[in-house]
């Protein structure tokens, strides 16, 4: 299905004049006519006529300043540009025409007794001097609308993004919570088959790791040192299935408590050690977990034994788990802020994720 781009003026909250409160509005015109009352005022050391012609003109000057921004621009931009023209020069005719007509009348003749001689009619430098007045106001107050309107797509834009960034994150969080509860709840299954003493403190831990996904994994940062605290629940729950025929060794090396990062960037790593390397190694299994932090970076590595790679051992390596992490990590760090190396080998499998902190 092809989509189609909207230009700003195609829009339509842009073609409404309540884009821009009234009042606001009408304080820019008030302001407008009183700087240019008093600016041609002193120029010309005639207030009295100045404020008499600006009375005339601006009501011109706003009929041709809504016209041109609501009507004839997106004309233009929607490429009726004949059509835009054409009406643009109607619009400046009508205008020169009835100001003429109207300024004629309320000074007795002098059309513009500001310059020498008498202005009865309307000759070439009088048009001149009306249509690029009118252009010069029209410009001037299209160039704040546009600017006005700019900023506010800008602000929509951005705060769309972030809408769907934090929708698409959220979904991403959901699919963790399920997929791990079925990896564990099947440990739990295994366990309760077997009439394993071992269930009922699985079950603690599960709680306590249901409890941590449902409340705190939901905040836009975690301290490292709780992440961790639930990691080893982790390795808990998957250890109680192993007895002594697997080795997990879990090294930290810096400071934890105040390091803030992203809530479930590590799990994913240790849970695919498990899944696809431990559950596959039929003697001398281990996993060694090693996570290091500076002022700067995290450093986490996860290497675990791997003996059997059938063909669709490989096709799990990496799935939705992984799949899962590489996406959120885009999301919440982007490319320039994290690394994330996969490297199997014949008889170890190594996950290596570096973060800027």
């Amino acid at each position: 299905m092809k989509t189609s781009k909207r230009s700003l003026f195609t829009n339509p909250t842009y073609n409404k004049i309540s884009s821009i409160p009234v009042t606001s509005q009408i304080i820019f015109w008030l302001t407008y006519f009183a700087f240019n009352t008093i600016r041609w005022g002193s120029f010309y050391d005639d207030y009295s006529y100045s404020i008499k012609s600006n009375l005339i003109e601006f009501p011109f000057h706003i009929g041709l300043s809504y016209l041109f921004i609501f009507y004839l621009l997106p004309k233009f931009f929607n490429g009726k540009v004949i059509d835009f023209f054409t009406l643009l020069v109607i619009s400046l005719g009508l205008t020169l025409v009835l100001k003429f007509q109207i300024a004629y009348y309320f000074t007795s003749g002098d059309v513009m007794p500001e310059y020498a001689g008498l202005t009865t009619k309307i000759d070439l430098s009088y048009a001149i001097t009306v249509i690029l007045g009118e252009i010069y106001v029209v410009a001037f107050v299209t160039a704040i609308k546009l600017a006005i309107d700019w900023t506010k797509q800008r602000q929509y834009l951005a705060a769309t993004s972030e809408m769907l960034l934090e929708n698409e994150l959220k979904y991403l969080r959901s699919q963790i919570q399920p997929h791990f509860f079925f990896n564990t709840l099947n440990n739990l299954y295994s366990l309760t088959i077997d009439k394993s003493d071992k269930a009922p403190d699985l079950i603690l831990k599960l709680s306590d790791l249901m409890k941590y996904f449902l409340y705190e994994t939901g905040k836009e940062f975690q301290t490292l040192k709780n992440e961790i605290s639930h990691i080893k629940d982790y390795i808990d729950i998957e250890k109680l299935r192993y007895d002594e025929a697997l080795k997990v060794n879990f090294k930290i090396d810096g400071k934890t408590k105040k390091v803030l990062i992203k809530p479930l960037i590590l799990i994913p790593l240790v849970e695919n050690a498990f899944k696809h390397g431990a559950r596959n190694s039929t003697k001398n299994g281990y996993i060694d977990i090693t996570l290091k932090t500076t002022k700067t970076l995290l450093d986490f590595r996860v290497e675990n034994s791997f003996e059997k790679q059938t063909k669709k051992i490989k096709a799990q390596i990496g799935g939705i788990g992984l799949t899962n992490l590489k996406k959120r990590l885009e999301l919440n760090y982007g490319p320039d802020f994290y690394s994330l190396d996969i490297i199997k080998e014949k008889n170890k499998y190594i996950a290596h994720l570096k973060v800027k902190l």
